[in-house]
């Protein structure tokens, strides 16, 4: 046991005179917001970057519409749009649905960062890395236009909401938001 404690006493004589040091200090430069639209970034020389969040697309698709059938206002189911309280419109649906997650993420040096990283944030990135947010997009199924003051059935919610609404068939925006710290390395 003595000789351990000798061993001990010694490596730590040693080591007391080891000076210990980082790559340097770090000081902050700036935030920034990365999305789809940003391409492919890379960490500059004498920086890291703290990938701080990454934020799931929360876009919406139109994916049907159709005729929901006749309606009958009343006092207890008034017009959302007009007021009215008595008579009978035929009402048309939409609906709606979210982007997959699967369409959109973050490559880090070409490799796909999984979903469970992302609630493990942060993310410490050298100079030299790589950084992209990818997103593909969804794609509204139909077009449809809903005149002012008419009733429309959200199906999504089963809401009543009113026109004018207009939609066109055809790509809808759906990136993640990244938020990134850039800090300076300073020797």
């Amino acid at each position: 046991m003595r000789g351990l404690a000798w061993h001990v006493w010694i490596l730590l004589l040693v080591m007391g005179q080891v000076k210990l040091s980082g790559q340097g200090t770090l000081q902050f430069n700036k935030a920034m917001i990365l999305t789809s639209d940003s391409g492919q970034k890379t960490v500059p020389a004498n920086k890291v970057w703290k990938v701080e969040s990454y934020s799931f697309s929360q876009t919406l698709f139109y994916n049907a519409f159709g005729n929901y059938g006749n309606i009958n206002w009343s006092n207890s189911n008034q017009n959302p749009c007009t007021g009215a309280t008595s008579g009978s419109s035929t009402i048309n649906f939409f609906l709606m649905s979210s982007c997959p997650t699967l369409n959109s993420g973050l490559l880090v040096n070409g490799f796909k960062v999984h979903a469970a990283t992302y609630n493990a944030m942060p993310i410490w990135m050298p100079e030299g890395s790589s950084l992209l947010v990818y997103s593909i997009p969804c794609f509204n199924t139909v077009s449809f236009s809903v005149p002012s003051n008419t009733a429309v059935r959200d199906n999504s919610n089963g809401s009543v909401l009113c026109g004018p609404i207009n939609v066109t068939a055809g790509a809808v925006p759906n990136s993640p938001v990244v938020s990134i710290l850039e800090f300076n390395i300073i020797p």
